[in-house]
């Protein structure tokens, strides 16, 4: 009954199934920032479709062990003629496709149809964001540019009508965003960000803010944040006075420090982003990358702001949000998707058509 075939194609079908599902995420981000998900907090429900495939496995084996038994007995072809553990993995893997377009269908896709200029009321926040090597360090747990990116996703979920840009720096600053309300697009933006934006080495942390400040040239003179996620060890420039400059300029600036007073060594990666060792001095010794605190607070207390160091893989996001609110909020303009169009029609029939298809595929039957 060949089950080690059907065992092999599922296990071959699951691992292609996410694989598609991960290569369509990567093109939708890039090239369709118009599509959203309705009802994106029911993602869990996803879990149902390798679930499925293990209880199918389960009951595969199960029912191919008791048809052996009975063909031990010689009673096999009087009791179940037409048993195909082959045929019963087609209809199972169009079953599960099914399943997967109709949990697609419970996020709900829907489309942006056109791009409008909306007027809203609230603060201008430019996020500056360290991609300098050292903060692939791991002294808080996850890396500290992935516990920025995690810190920044829960401002964003937080934030209403407020307009939001990001700026990444190392050596060197660029704008990686300019100022948007579209939360989506921001997103976007913010999932390219690593360490490989800026070839130059090193931590311009007064480069950042004089960037963020350029990128509210067109924006009201009132508002206005700049919030800089950092390791601390800047070596480029003088924060301090940079962030002075900006407070001068009624733009407040708030420090969120991501490392550990202790520190840890700088991964060293291949080209594959794979880890290959740890970056060395000229001893040979592995560099340790520490947080700078004294230099950080200064900062944010010369930007008029709050200085907050993560612990233990988590940053307490609610002293900067108070202060985003007390800012004073002003009008703006922005051009965003509106009209968004549902989609999960379309994949509800491609759900039960496959269903359809499972129906046509005979079961065993007792004669």
């Amino acid at each position: 009954m060949k089950m080690s075939y059907s065992i092999l194609g599922v296990c071959i079908a699951e691992l292609l199934f996410w694989l598609i599902v991960g290569i369509c995420a990567l093109i939708i981000g890039e090239f369709a920032p118009h599509l959203e998900w309705h009802n994106l907090d029911l993602w869990l429900i996803a879990a149902a479709l390798p679930v499925s495939s293990i209880a199918y496995l389960i009951n595969l084996r199960w029912k191919v062990n008791a048809v052996g038994k009975l063909a031990d007995s010689h009673l096999a072809k009087t009791l179940i003629t037409d048993f195909s553990a082959g045929r019963q993995t087609w209809r199972f893997l169009l079953w599960r496709l099914a399943l997967a377009f109709a949990v697609l269908a419970m996020l709900g896709p829907k489309v942006g149809s056109k791009l409008v200029e909306v007027e809203s009321k609230g603060s201008d926040i430019m996020i500056a964001i360290d991609v300098s090597n050292s903060m692939m360090a791991e002294d808080l747990g996850p890396s500290r540019l992935e516990i920025a990116h995690q810190t920044i996703k829960r401002l964003i979920s937080k934030m209403g009508s407020d307009r939001i840009g990001i700026v990444v720096f190392a050596g060197e600053a660029y704008v990686q965003c300019p100022l948007t309300s579209d939360y989506s697009s921001l997103k976007i933006f913010l999932n390219s960000v690593s360490t490989g934006l800026i070839s130059t080495q090193g931590t311009a942390i007064g480069n950042a803010i004089d960037l963020s400040l350029k990128a509210f040239e067109n924006a009201p003179e009132t508002g206005r944040s700049i919030l800089i996620l950092t390791d601390g060890e800047n070596h480029e420039d003088d924060p301090v006075a940079a962030a002075a400059e900006a407070f001068n300029q009624g733009v407040v600036v708030h420090v969120l420090g991501l490392a550990s007073i202790e520190g840890a060594p700088i991964p060293k990666l291949s080209k594959n982003g794979n880890r290959i060792g740890f970056i060395e001095d000229a001893s040979g010794q592995p560099v340790v990358s520490k947080l700078d605190e004294s230099t950080l607070l200064a900062t944010a207390q010369a930007g008029g702001g709050l200085f907050t160091r993560a612990a233990n893989s988590f940053v307490d996001i609610n002293p900067t949000l108070d202060a985003f609110r007390k800012t004073l909020k002003t009008r703006s303009s922005d051009i965003r998707f509106t009209d968004y169009d549902h989609k999960f029609q379309i994949l509800i029939a491609i759900s039960i058509f496959l269903l359809v298809l499972e129906s046509l595929i005979p079961n065993p039957s007792k004669s």
